[in-house]
């Protein structure tokens, strides 16, 4: 590990740098405590105003330049922004379950996802934390040009795509009522892409076991975190379903990793041989995909986590 990439890099990535990190540091810390004190509470602000900053300090960086100046990590930015707000708001309102719900997502999701983004080859963070550190005064501009050659790389359609994901995922933000097949509609999908992905992609034994190992955990944390979850029928095999923000975060995960697999696939074929890499980037989609699925199957009533009580299934009419 060297800080010479970051010491060299422009004075936005450094600003960048300087408030995520102790985002990443008061975020997990703040998860782990007690709830509801004055240190909580202290510390969520710190937190919120740090995570605002590092959304905003990204677009001073211009490194993949594909529509005057931005890219489609900006996107992200944008959706952290968007939730800083719904995170404050929803601690006003004193409504705690949506608040929980919006921090945890807008930790892994703004921290986790973006991170994989940084840690491509040639990447500053990945000199830095690799320890490949690059000549004095060129860090920036060396990873300029291959962040931009990735970017503009992949085949057209994937920027299409990941906006129809994005839309899709904040679709599901809002309270909403849908038939119980429309519910399960797009874990199916995903399930079944990633499937044929692995099949396809003849993967190896260990990287089957580790796509087994994020299906299963991906089924129990889904499960858990629906555990007392209220489920509401309707007439006619309907459905009404809480908004949530997990959805989009997995599936920016599911692209993300994708992404980052094929990123890496182009530019450093090499370090797909490194151990656990590769079975890395299986692992985060099959447990993201599992994940949504559990999730899901829990709204619609089943769920084998639940008590009975709260399994039990609430009629309404329309």
């Amino acid at each position: 590990m060297t800080l010479e990439p970051l010491l060299n890099a422009s004075p936005a990535i450094q600003f960048h740098v300087l408030t995520v990190v102790p985002a990443a540091l008061i975020g997990g810390t703040m998860l782990m405590m007690r709830k509801g004190t004055y240190a909580h509470r202290m510390a969520g602000r710190v937190w919120i105003a740090l995570m605002v900053l590092t959304a905003l300090s990204t677009f001073l960086i211009h490194e993949i330049d594909l529509f005057f100046g931005f890219s489609p990590i900006h996107v992200l930015s944008i959706v952290v922004l968007v939730s800083a707000v719904e995170v404050v708001r929803s601690a006003r309102q004193r409504n705690f379950v949506r608040h929980k719900r919006l921090v945890k997502s807008l930790y892994f999701g703004g921290i986790g996802i973006a991170g994989l983004f940084t840690l491509l080859p040639d990447r500053i963070m990945h000199a830095a934390v690799f320890g490949s550190s690059a000549p004095a005064g060129d860090a920036a501009p060396v990873s300029a040009p291959v962040a931009g050659q990735v970017a503009s790389g992949a085949p057209i359609w994937v920027w299409p795509l990941l906006v129809a994901l994005i839309a899709l995922g904040a679709s599901r933000m809002r309270e909403r009522e849908m038939p119980v097949w429309r519910l399960l509609l797009l874990p199916a999908v995903l399930v079944a892409v990633f499937m044929f992905s692995l099949v396809s992609g003849q993967a190896s034994g260990t990287q089957l076991s580790a796509a087994l190992v994020g299906v299963l955990a991906g089924l129990l944390a889904g499960w858990w975190s629906m555990r007392s979850a209220a489920v509401v029928r309707l007439s006619g095999n309907r459905i009404r379903v809480k908004g949530e923000l997990v959805s989009l975060v997995a599936i920016l995960g599911i692209f993300a990793t994708r992404f980052a697999a094929g990123a890496v696939a182009a530019t450093a074929p090499g370090m797909l041989k490194m151990q656990g890499l590769a079975e890395l980037f299986v692992l985060l989609p099959a447990f993201c995909a599992a994940l949504m699925a559990a999730r899901a199957l829990a709204q619609a009533g089943y769920n084998p986590l639940g008590t009975a009580r709260q399994r039990l299934t609430g009629q309404a009419k329309c």
